[in-house]
């Protein structure tokens, strides 16, 4: 048997994490409703991003600039989900996250109608959490400009300091 390498190794565990998810809400949207079951889906996933954007903070020290250490924390998230996105920085307290392809959108759409996949409300709710995690002093105001799911060549994040 062939021994794994580290990059094999990420790759299985971002396919199982993700297959998991898909597999729990799924079989919740089944049991429960779509409804409920993305209700349940966008809390868990909040409180997950939280403690997420907790540990990479602690892991990474990160301090400074929101400006600068934003672009930093997006890209381990996007590196721990599979996600080809872009930042870019408007100014010290705004940037635009573009999420340009991704793998959840990739699993999602072969099961479920575009008007009923709740992705863009998972998508706010994580990076909610990353945020409440990773900057516990500020609050933030996220605007989703554009939806891989309605036909836009991305999903669009606005991300803004509240009172800034």
């Amino acid at each position: 048997m062939k021994e794994l390498d580290l990059e094999e190794l990420l790759e299985l565990i971002r396919y199982a994490f993700l297959r998991l998810d898909g597999a729990w809400f799924m079989a919740s949207a089944e049991k429960l409703g779509l409804e409920t079951a993305t209700e349940l889906d966008v809390r868990a996933w909040e409180m997950f991003s939280e403690r997420m954007g907790k540990k990479i903070a602690s892991i990474t020290n990160l301090k400074g600039a929101f400006s600068q250490t934003l672009p930093k924390l997006m890209k381990i998230q996007r590196t721990l989900m599979n996600m080809n996105s872009e930042i870019e920085v408007i100014n010290k307290s705004k940037i635009i996250y573009r999420i340009l392809e991704c793998e959840v959108w990739r699993m999602v759409q072969k099961v479920w109608t575009q008007d009923a996949i709740p992705c863009h409300k998972v998508t706010l709710a994580t990076i909610r959490g990353l945020l409440k995690g990773a900057f516990p002093e500020k609050e933030f105001v996220l605007k989703h400009k554009k939806k891989i799911p309605l036909g836009d060549p991305c999903c669009e994040i606005e991300i803004s300091v509240k009172n800034s």
